[in-house]
């Protein structure tokens, strides 16, 4: 792909006298030198600020502006802000990243919120103010991003916290759980529980074995009156037993007259403590007696509601799917039987219960990450298909740099699927088809399961992904819909004027999405062999709005839209200024000493 200096010369123009206006202006910065090397085009500056000088290296992603500029600090030994990602070259979070990007966004504001981070942080200082109060962050992370570095999980159902807190305080019983790892991550889900002395419960929302999994473990459960910043974080086995030590010996004898700790020292046991607020806490014990707390998953707050034809084409191809939720699993195990052999999946969030019931995987992915778990899945499916997967939110509060990168994996793949009906996330793909020159197929499942769209975009034959978005919503403006309101976004319920709830099944999610996978082969033939004279369809699965019926289908024509938006079609030629520049940097060595001060 080509970079994006080289196609966008004012971008660049403007990039350039932006940053000699900052270094005429601003007394802060004390140096800037471009440069460029493996990485692109970089920029090297200086910030001074409170008697101290900072390095900083501007750097920007292949698609800018579409994606956000990376800052990273330069000489440090060690990481010197909260407000940085990894060690001490991480990527600096500073006031845009991709969460709030958008193209006006350029290297001199990027400095400046730089600057202003230093400035308040002071870390090479002494006496560095209250950060958390002084520079408050931005951060609001999906629980998928919270997760990500957890790799002990278990599941609180609702049923299992119910009983537990039903019980009286300073009782204690007994539970069975599975235990299973996929990937690198553990995780726990305890299916029955019993009192000593009392009745057995049984969560029969969660299944007793699993495949692969170690089944019928058996652990220890406590109701306790004990705070949680008592319990803390024990991390052997006498830690426990000092914990629970100051407490009413009797009340905790099983039935065989011992306590119930003295039980440990199998190869692998649970020990799970309800505190005073009733929040459970999930411990496992080892055959050496080292204890490990399990970080604890609770189901979000939602009421539940023969590939050979195309085998050639597939081979060989690496398809990136963005969106791995009902449509977008759906999607990635059929393209699996009809034999892609290569993916990349990009999902931020967790499989949860609730989300089975439209969802390709099953409770062996329950707590996992939904690429994770769908890893495994087409594995299983197709042995020795390459999968690689990112947990990466794209719009979300994350590092630039890691965004960056997972663009650039995007922009090798042969086709890119948006598969998760967010408009930002569309934005941002299709400007990674534009600029990369790949085919994109996008759909949406209609709130209430009136129908769908599906869609394709081919360069050189078809307008931009963005160039059609804009041709379905005239089409919308031309045929107004009736009023749907949608309850729960991406949730495919609908509620009409007189309260009907419409919700879409699983069986109208699964058509729209396989009408979609069939464009993926089709994007690879010539226009001549295509199976569809149109790339974007809108498919009825009830009667209401523009459909007149059942499977009522209705192409959106094309023809009058410009197929020149593809960069390579219309790019700027590069200016004499421009070419002089960066034959200058070429001539540089980025090994060799700065000229910056």
């Amino acid at each position: 792909m080509m970079p994006w200096f080289l196609r966008d010369s004012e971008r660049l123009k403007l990039e350039r006298r932006g940053v000699e206006e900052l270094v005429r202006s601003a007394n802060w910065l004390v140096g800037a030198e471009w440069l460029l090397n493996d990485d692109g085009l970089c920029l090297d500056a200086v910030i001074r600020t409170k008697g101290h000088d900072y390095d900083v290296r501007v750097s920007f992603p292949t698609i800018y502006p579409d994606a956000p500029i990376i800052v990273r600090p330069r000489k440090m030994q060690s990481r010197i802000s909260m407000h940085q990602y990894g060690g001490a070259d991480g990527p600096l979070c500073l006031e845009w990243g991709p969460d709030n990007w958008h193209r006006d966004i350029t290297a001199v504001q990027m400095l400046e919120s730089t600057y202003r981070l230093f400035d308040i942080e002071n870390p090479l200082g002494e006496n560095q103010p209250d950060i958390a109060a002084v520079a408050p962050s931005r951060h609001k992370l999906t629980i998928g991003q919270q997760f990500r570095s957890k790799r002990l999980r278990w599941l609180e159902t609702r049923a299992l916290s119910n009983f537990i807190n039903g019980q009286p305080v300073n009782t204690a019983g007994s539970f069975k759980f599975t235990f299973q790892k996929t990937g690198e991550i553990w995780t726990s889900l305890i299916h029955e529980a019993t009192p000593f002395g009392g009745s057995t419960w049984i969560d029969n929302q969660i299944p007793t074995t699993l495949p692969g999994a170690i089944a019928d473990e058996v652990g220890i459960w406590l109701k306790t009156d004990l705070g949680q910043n008592t319990i803390g974080q024990p991390a052997t086995l006498k830690d426990l037993r000092d914990l629970l030590a100051g407490m009413e010996q009797a009340t905790f004898l099983t039935t065989n007259g011992t306590s119930p700790v003295d039980g440990f020292g199998k190869s692998m046991s649970g020990v799970l403590i309800a505190d005073a607020t009733n929040e459970l806490h999930l411990f496992m014990v080892f055959r050496d007696e080292d204890v490990i707390a399990c970080s604890r998953v609770q189901p979000e707050d939602i009421q539940g509601q023969n590939r050979a034809p195309e085998r050639d084409k597939l081979n060989g191809k690496k398809i990136g799917i963005v969106g791995l939720g009902s449509v977008g699993s759906k999607i990635a195990l059929s393209l699996a039987r009809m034999g892609c052999g290569k993916f990349y999946l990009v999902d931020h969030d967790l499989l949860l219960p609730e989300n089975l019931q439209r969802h390709a995987l099953d409770w062996q992915g329950v707590v996992q990450h939904k690429v994770d778990a769908m890893q495994a899945a087409i594995s299983l499916v197709a042995p020795g298909v390459q999968t690689e997967v990112s947990r990466l939110n794209l719009t979300g509060q994350e590092s630039n740099a890691s965004i960056g990168g997972a663009l650039n994996r995007l922009a090798d793949c042969d086709i890119l699927i948006d598969a998760t009906s967010n408009p930002r996330v569309f934005n941002l793909l299709a400007s990674v088809a534009r600029s990369a020159r790949r085919p994109m197929v996008w759909m949406e499942v209609f709130g209430g399961g009136i129908g769908g769209l599906i869609a394709r975009s081919r360069p050189g034959i078809d307008p931009t992904p963005h160039d059609m978005r804009g041709a379905y919503l005239q089409y919308c403006t031309e045929h107004p819909a009736p009023h749907l309101e949608t309850i729960v976004p991406g949730n495919y319920a609908a509620e009409t004027e007189d309260g009907e709830v419409l919700v879409a099944s699983d069986a109208d999610v699964t058509i729209i999405a396989h009408h979609a996978v069939r464009f993926v082969p089709d994007c690879l033939d010539t226009p001549e062999r295509s199976k569809f004279p149109y790339s974007m369809y809108l498919i009825g699965l009830a009667k209401g709005w523009t459909f007149e019926a059942p499977f009522d289908t209705i192409p959106i024509s094309m023809a009058s839209y410009a197929i020149e938006g593809w960069d390579n079609g219309n790019k700027q030629e590069l200016d004499l200024e421009g070419v002089q520049f960066l034959c200058e940097l070429l001539k540089k060595d980025d090994s060799s000493p700065s000229n910056t001060p």
